[in-house]
């Protein structure tokens, strides 16, 4: 074991006394710098980006100019009309709304049986006819308050209303009453 290892030490020894270095490669031609690109390290850069951002063209946008926004979505709820050339439409005309409330307003508490209230509320029609963001403007008695807001989220779809010929979103104030 111990001769082995004394092996071991000379051979290293005798490298290094020699200047003993691994053998070089004896065609650099093999390397892919020299065989595809003749040793040119910025032409290989050139055709490396170009293949790169062919692959990856994300990475390679410059930044665009802000353009003008685009025209709002139908949905658009940003902005809302008070009053429109044609207003909106409840299903059934005006005989159909109060069908409607006379209908949901018919079913209250018990503990509000007998007592009488008018409660207006400020909710708008969307352009997809749905009525949203229903508001109390004005209570006789609040405890018809949650009772209102009910009548108007269960509505059926509206007409939407028109302003040049296009669906708006446009506000209805509408007083409901109660016990009357």
């Amino acid at each position: 074991m111990k001769n082995n290892y004394f092996i071991y030490l000379a051979i290293v020894a005798a490298c290094i006394l020699m200047g003993f270095k691994p053998p070089k490669s004896s065609a650099p031609k093999s390397d892919i710098l020299f065989s595809k690109y003749g040793g040119d390290v910025e032409k290989m850069m050139r055709e490396e980006r170009i293949k790169d951002s062919i692959a990856h063209p994300y990475l390679y946008q410059t930044p665009q100019e802000p353009t003008a926004p685009a025209a709002p979505a139908i949905d658009d709820e940003r902005v809302i009309l008070e009053k429109a050339a044609v207003a909106p439409a409840f299903p059934g005309g005006e005989a159909g709304l109060q069908e409607y409330i006379a209908s949901s307003t018919a079913f209250i508490p018990d503990t509000l049986v007998g007592k009488k209230a008018t409660v207006i509320v400020k909710f708008y029609v969307n352009t997809l006819g749905d009525a949203k963001n229903p508001k109390i403007i004005q209570s006789d008695n609040a405890s018809f308050d949650l009772q209102s807001l009910l009548v108007i989220e269960g509505m059926p779809k509206w007409t939407p209303a028109q302003q040049n010929g296009k669906e708006v979103n446009c506000y209805v104030t509408l007083p409901l009453k109660y016990g009357q």
